[in-house]
């Protein structure tokens, strides 16, 4: 019989069909991986749209706003499921001041948090408004309300109260912690009738997680059935550090509906400069819960578009805050320490 002879390319072809033959194991890893990095990078570059059906209505005059406020309150109050500390809080001269502040509060908390921050700032003559964001201060702590929110809502809310500040205050002021923080981060892109927004430790990514992975893993929780978190798996509706008007776990589909919300400001951010032209960013280096470097992005997007304006402050590592910078009756915190610099940066310090 003639000797067979195989051209190069047929060798190479039958090498590589014996390889995966022989190694049918690490085939099918090398087609998941393909499988799944494909998906990743499709999840990262889908876009996160928030539909604002808002239409802006703003007060005229400060008897106006407070007449919405009451409103709100009296809603609150008639449902019989809010904590009697957690309704919306309005402290007011009587009068439509030269400035006012709208302080929102972090992710299942309510508007006690920002209460003695909020008397500091009306004792030096601001109008003070603390809404209660949609769902949150529940007399029970177990309560899903949170499962509700949508971020097309919270855009719609804060959109809301953005115009009963316009009664309140010639200058209007924003301020938030954490998913606050995200909210005053959407109006600062999205708003021009707010002169100042000042987001502190704002959640625009969750902390213990690459940057870059925030974008698909939030486009899953979307779309994965609801999973219950609590804030410390180990106390659970234990937890020392909850507050009795604060909600110990959190609904991981409500979580991405606020990094939904985030991230949508992000890519408008992209294409136009902020609304607001005075900014301010606030972050603590010992903060785990919001990812740092996705906040240092964000900035780097405001900036590019030739942004003077944005005044930063990073607390140290080695102070060992908690992400909650706020609440003043934490044990681990400092008010004492974060509350002046807060108080400096929006009185138009730390140039």
């Amino acid at each position: 019989m003639g000797k067979v002879v195989m051209n190069p390319e047929e060798i190479v072809g039958q090498s590589k069909r014996s390889w995966f033959r022989r190694h049918p194991i690490w085939t099918v890893l090398m087609a998941a991986a393909g499988v799944l990095f494909l998906l990743g990078i499709t999840l990262y570059i889908l876009p996160f749209n928030v539909d604002n059906s808002a239409e802006s209505n703003p007060a005229t005059t400060h008897d106006e706003a407070v007449e919405r406020i009451t409103a709100v309150q009296q809603e609150e109050q008639a449902s019989g499921e809010i904590n009697p500390v957690c309704t919306s809080n309005v402290m007011t001269h009587d009068e439509k001041t030269e400035k006012v502040i709208v302080f929102y509060h972090g992710f299942t908390s309510c508007p006690e948090q920002f209460r003695e921050l909020g008397e500091a700032f009306f004792d030096q003559g601001y109008n003070i408004y603390i809404p209660r964001l949609p769902y949150h201060g529940h007399a029970d702590q177990m309560s899903e309300a949170l499962l509700n929110t949508t971020a097309e809502e919270l855009a719609v809310f804060a959109t809301e109260s953005v115009d009963i500040a316009q009664g309140l205050g010639e200058e209007v002021i924003v301020g938030g912690l954490s998913g606050g923080g995200t909210i005053a981060t959407w109006i600062a892109q999205e708003h021009n009738d707010v002169d100042t927004a000042v987001m502190v430790a704002p959640f625009l990514g969750i902390g213990f997680i690459p940057a870059v992975l925030n974008r698909p893993l939030t486009q899953i929780a979307n779309r994965i059935p609801n999973i219950w978190m609590w804030w410390d798996p180990q106390t659970k509706a234990d937890n020392p550090s909850t507050q009795s008007y604060q909600y110990p776990r959190y609904p991981l589909h409500t979580l991405a509906q606020y990094l939904r919300f985030g991230f949508a400001a992000e890519e408008d951010a992209k294409r136009v400069k902020p609304g607001v032209e005075s900014l301010i960013l606030i972050t603590n280096q010992n903060d785990e819960s919001v990812n740092n470097q996705i906040i240092a992005d964000f900035k780097k997007i405001w900036t590019s578009h030739g942004e003077e304006h944005i005044r930063t402050f990073e607390f140290g590592k080695d102070l060992g805050l908690p992400h909650d910078v706020i609440t003043p009756t934490r044990e681990d915190g400092n008010p004492a320490l974060v509350y002046p610099i807060i108080v400096d940066y929006i009185n138009g310090g730390g140039e």
